[in-house]
């Protein structure tokens, strides 16, 4: 295509004006640039005038480049993903189960049992790219059974094998992170203690009622309870990634 002048000229009059109204978008920056090298070329006359707020345009578009992820960068941000999650989830719980407890004791706080399926904790987790779940050494809601590769990581921190929340690749498009739960305070135990201790006859018909397989009691203080499991598509959260403006460096 062989380019005129009066034609490129109208073109760049069109868009240095609304560039310059700041009409700006990455991709309109780089129409820009190649009208200017195609008026260049032409041997057009034309005077470039500098699009105003340049240096703050160029400054964003370095902030939305795309990140050169390693794989190391990549298992941080989902460790991390994961510990928020997992934040999120235990005060959403805590403050659910202390209202639910206080106004009708345990048969009221039950339903707040599961806060894998809070809708704070499932959009965070969406949010990166995850999936949130729960699994217990012994189970109450039999929906939670681990699968092999879940139970063999469960069994680890059961034996004292791992303590702390880690994040595996499953495979080449999934992470898995784990977290340990633990029987934390008294309102843990008021559903997985004793029963005729710290759970009432009453209170256990109630969770019987709801759970006829329950073998969630019997639990003592700072006993390791089960273990979060959450699966991350890694193709989403990288992309989570790339979507989060670089941090300007102080000066």
């Amino acid at each position: 295509m062989v380019l005129k002048c009066k034609d490129t000229k109208l073109a760049y009059s069109f868009f240095n004006t609304n560039m310059n109204k700041k009409m700006f978008k990455p991709r309109n920056l780089l129409t820009y640039i190649t009208f200017t090298a195609a008026l260049i070329v032409s041997g057009c006359d034309v005077k470039v005038k500098p699009i105003e707020g340049g240096k703050e345009i160029a400054r964003e578009l370095e902030r939305h480049k795309i990140k050169r992820l390693t794989q190391k960068d990549i298992l941080a941000a989902a460790q991390k993903a994961g510990d928020s999650v997992v934040t999120v989830a235990q005060q959403q719980l805590d403050a659910k189960l202390q209202a639910g407890l206080q106004q009708g004791g345990v048969a009221t706080a039950i339903p707040y049992c599961q806060p894998e399926n809070y809708t704070e904790v499932q959009e965070l987790a969406h949010k990166f790219g995850g999936t949130p779940h729960r699994t217990g050494t012994r189970l109450r809601n039999p929906q939670n059974k681990p699968d092999a590769t879940i139970a063999a990581i469960l069994a680890k921190y059961e034996k004292g094998q791992l303590k702390e929340p880690q994040v595996v690749a499953l495979n080449q498009n999934e992470l898995l992170y784990t977290s340990p739960i633990y029987i934390r305070n008294q309102n843990c135990l008021q559903c997985h203690g004793t029963v005729g201790n710290e759970i009432t006859s009453a209170a256990y018909e109630k969770i019987k009622q709801k759970y006829p397989a329950d073998a969630a009691i019997n639990y003592k203080l700072g006993e390791l309870r089960g273990m979060w499991h959450i699966t991350f598509n890694k193709k989403e959260l990288v992309t989570f990634l790339n979507d989060q403006p670089k941090k300007r460096r102080r000066r």
